[in-house]
């Protein structure tokens, strides 16, 4: 099953890219029952703006600067 997320999933995120970055994220975990996959850089804020995106993403940024991601429907992402 993980070898599977590995090969099939994490391609298809463009996560390869998280060891060329500055600031990988704290947490990334995937929730069965709400069908989401959680990116969290930092703590998230009250003031901190979210917007969904018409990929099926909300992006919670701070000014410019993302700050979480969370992906809707994301089984679509492993077939």
């Amino acid at each position: 099953m993980e070898q599977t997320f590995v090969d099939n999933v994490l391609p298809k995120l463009g996560l390869g890219a998280i060891r060329n970055m500055h600031n990988a994220p704290l947490w990334f975990t995937y929730d069965r029952e709400g069908d989401t996959v959680h990116v969290i850089f930092e703590q998230a804020l009250k003031s901190d703006k979210s917007a969904l995106d018409k990929n099926d993403i909300i992006v919670t940024k701070r000014g410019k600067k993302i700050i979480n991601m969370t992906i809707l429907n994301a089984s679509r992402l492993f077939n």
